[in-house]
C-alpha cells in the first residue's frame, strides 16, 4: 500500500459549518448589582462569498444591504459582514546581489493560499508501460512549470504554502511570499512514477483515499489560521469519488467520506480551486468532478485550458477578494441534516460564488489530529533553544530584523583545516568558538566553503543591566542547512556578546553601529535550503530567514596573486 489510511469514519456525517460563538445581546448588557445574568451563546454560520463582474473581475464596494442570505429558502438576518480585498502593497526596496533580508512585504490580502501538487493521481497506472510512464512524466513536468510560472508572477506579498502528494502528503514549504524559495521547492519536488498495474482496483482505491485523507488533513491543519484559505489543487479529477455511477464495481462508495471532507473544509474556511492538469480535453466526468468539489466548497474550477499558470493566478485573485457574511442558523440541532445556503446580491451583472450548504452534525466528536504543520506564526525559541524556529519550512520570523550576505567564501581553507561544521566546538575564522553539526555522511567529502555576513541594527537589541553601569547583550547566530528531503545536513551556532558602559547607555545605543558577524560554513553540492536565524538572548526575540541555495560541485578558485 502506498499510503496508510488513518481516516476514521462513523455513520454520522460531520457538520460542514465555519462558525463562531456569539454572546446574546441581552447578556452583553452590564449586570446590575446583586442580579444574576444568564449568558446565552449562539452558533454563527460564516459564508465567504466572491463577487465578480461579467469579465470575471472582482466587484468591490458592495454593502451589507446589497446581500440577502437564505438557509433552506428562508432569509436570515446578517449578524456580521466584512469585505476582504486586495490592497496596495509598498514595494520592498531592492537588495544588493546576494544580500537578503527577513523583512517581508505586507500581504495584499488577508486570505492565504495553499498550492497542492497532486502527483500521486498523475502517476501512471502501470509504471512498466513506457507510454504511460512518458505521458505521466510530461503531465507532472508541465504542472511544475506552471506552478513556477505562477509563483514568479503572483502579486508581491502573496502568501503561499506549497504541498505535494506522492506516497504521502508533505509540506514542501510553509506560508511564505518568497518567490525564489517557492520556485526552488517546486523545482526540487520529485515526480511520482509509481504504478502497480491497478490490480483488483487496489491502487485506485488507495489513491482515492489519499485524496480524501489529504483534504481532511489540510482542513484540520489549517483550521487555526484565521480567515479564508484557498486550496489551489493541480488535479486530474476524481470522478470515482464524486459520482457513484462512475465507480467500477470493485471500488467502494466514497460519499460518506467525501461529505466528511467537505465538512472539514467548510469548518476551516478552505475553498477548493481545482486546476485541471490535463488541460484542453473533451468535456467529461473528470471536469464535472472538479466543478462539483469547487462548488461544494465555494471555490472555482479551472479546466479546458493549457495555460495552467494563468489559472493559478486567477484562483489567487478570486480567493483574495471576498465578502464574509455570518448569520445565526435557525436550527441549532446537530442531527446530521443538510441545510441549503443561497446568496443573492442586489446589483445587476454581479455573479456570486459561495458554499451551497452544510450538514448539521458535531465535528468535535470525530476530531482528527492536524498531521501537518501549517501555521502563519513561526515558533518561538524555547528557553533560548533555537531548534524549533530553525526547523525547515517554517514561516519567516521578523521580531529581530537583519540582513545577510551569502556567497562563496573569499577565504580559501588551508591544507589540513577541519571542515567547518564538524560536530563539537572549534575555532571559527573570526577566532570565536562555534558549535557545528555536520552530518557524518558529509565528513571527508569535498565541500564548498560559504560566507554568511550579517548586519543587525543594534537599536532593536535588549541590553540587560550589569554591574558598574554596564549593559550587556548576547546574540545567537545560527545556520541550519537542509537537503530537498528536509534532512539536516550541517549547521552552526555562535554566540556574540557585546557590552555598553556608562550612564549614557541609551544615547550610546542610539549611536551604536550595527552588529556585524561573518560566519563560514562548508556546504555540499546540490540544491539546499538554508535557514539562518538570530536570537536575542535577553528578550528571547527571534529573527529567521530561509533561502534556497544551489551549490556547485567545485569550490571557487582562490584569487590570483598579484
Amino acid at each position: 500500500m502506498r499510503w496508510r489510511t488513518t481516516l476514521a469514519v462513523t455513520g454520522a456525517i460531520a457538520m460542514a459549518v465555519a462558525w463562531v460563538w456569539a454572546r446574546s445581546a441581552s447578556a452583553a448588557q452590564q449586570d446590575s448589582p446583586g442580579t444574576t445574568t444568564l449568558q446565552v451563546y449562539s452558533r454563527m454560520t460564516v459564508v465567504d462569498v466572491t463577487a465578480t463582474d461579467a469579465d470575471g473581475e472582482p466587484v468591490y464596494g458592495l454593502k451589507q444591504s446589497d446581500f440577502t442570505i437564505f438557509e433552506d429558502g428562508k432569509p436570515q438576518p446578517i449578524r456580521n459582514f466584512e469585505e476582504v480585498g486586495t490592497r496596495p502593497v509598498v514595494p520592498m526596496r531592492e537588495m544588493p546581489p546576494n544580500v537578503y533580508t527577513n523583512l517581508q512585504p505586507a500581504a495584499p490580502s488577508s486570505a492565504v493560499n495553499i498550492l497542492l501538487l497532486d502527483f500521486a493521481n498523475q502517476a501512471p497506472v502501470d509504471s512498466t508501460n513506457l507510454h504511460q510512464l512518458s505521458a505521466s512524466t510530461r503531465v507532472q513536468q508541465l504542472v511544475k512549470q506552471a506552478a513556477v510560472q505562477a509563483v514568479q508572477n503572483m502579486p508581491e506579498g502573496t502568501r503561499v504554502a506549497l504541498l505535494s502528494m506522492t506516497n504521502n502528503l508533505r509540506i514542501l514549504q510553509s506560508f511564505t511570499a518568497d518567490q525564489a524559495l517557492l520556485t526552488a521547492a517546486i523545482q526540487a519536488t520529485p515526480y511520482d512514477l509509481d504504478g502497480n498495474g491497478d490490480r483488483d482496483c487496489v491502487q485506485s482505491n488507495n489513491r482515492n483515499r489519499m485524496v480524501l485523507e489529504a483534504l481532511d488533513r489540510i482542513a484540520v491543519s489549517s483550521a487555526g489560521i484565521k480567515g479564508r484559505k484557498n486550496l489551489i489543487w493541480f488535479t486530474v479529477g476524481i470522478p470515482n469519488i464524486t459520482d457513484p455511477n462512475e465507480e467500477p464495481p470493485c471500488l467502494p462508495d466514497y460519499s460518506t467520506e467525501l461529505k466528511y471532507a467537505y465538512d472539514q473544509l467548510t469548518a476551516a474556511q478552505v475553498s477548493l480551486y481545482p486546476v485541471d492538469a490535463l488541460g484542453v480535453d473533451v468535456l467529461g466526468e473528470r471536469q464535472l468532478s472538479e466543478q462539483m468539489v469547487a462548488e461544494a466548497t465555494g471555490g472555482v474550477a479551472y479546466s479546458e485550458t493549457n495555460d495552467l499558470a494563468t489559472s493559478v493566478l486567477k484562483a489567487l485573485d478570486n480567493g483574495a477578494n471576498y465578502y464574509s457574511i455570518a448569520y445565526v442558523p435557525p436550527d441549532q440541532k446537530t442531527n446530521g441534516a443538510y441545510h441549503k445556503i443561497s446568496v443573492k446580491v442586489d446589483r445587476p451583472g454581479v455573479t456570486v460564488v459561495f458554499r451551497k450548504g452544510y450538514y448539521s452534525d458535531n465535528l468535535a466528536k470525530d476530531k482528527l489530529p492536524p498531521g501537518l504543520t501549517l501555521t502563519m506564526t513561526p515558533p518561538p525559541a524555547y528557553g533560548g533553544n533555537m531548534k524549533a524556529p530553525m526547523s525547515r519550512g517554517f514561516p519567516t520570523s521578523q521580531d529581530i530584523l537583519f540582513n545577510v550576505g551569502v556567497a562563496p567564501s573569499k577565504v580559501a581553507p588551508k591544507p589540513g583545516d577541519p571542515q567547518v561544521g564538524v560536530p563539537g566546538e572549534q575555532p571559527s575564522l573570526a577566532g570565536v568558538k562555534v558549535l557545528g553539526t555536520l552530518n557524518p555522511s558529509l565528513q571527508g567529502r569535498r565541500l564548498v566553503r560559504y560566507a554568511f555576513d550579517y548586519v543587525v541594527p543594534a537599536q532593536q537589541i535588549v541590553f540587560a543591566n550589569g554591574p558598574n553601569q554596564t549593559h550587556k547583550a548576547a546574540l545567537d547566530f545560527d545556520i541550519a542547512v537542509y537537503d530537498t528531503n528536509d534532512k539536516l545536513l550541517t549547521g552552526l551556532s555562535q554566540i556574540v556578546r557585546t557590552t555598553l558602559n556608562g550612564s549614557t547607555y541609551q544615547q550610546d545605543l542610539n549611536d551604536k553601529a550595527p552588529i556585524r558577524l561573518s560566519q563560514q560554513i562548508d556546504l555540499p553540492p546540490g540544491q539546499l535550503f538554508v535557514r539562518v536565524g538570530v536570537l536575542d538572548r535577553t528578550s528571547n526575540k527571534v529573527g529567521t530567514l530561509e533561502l534556497p541555495l544551489k551549490v556547485g560541485g567545485r569550490p571557487p578558485a582562490p584569487p590570483a596573486k598579484k
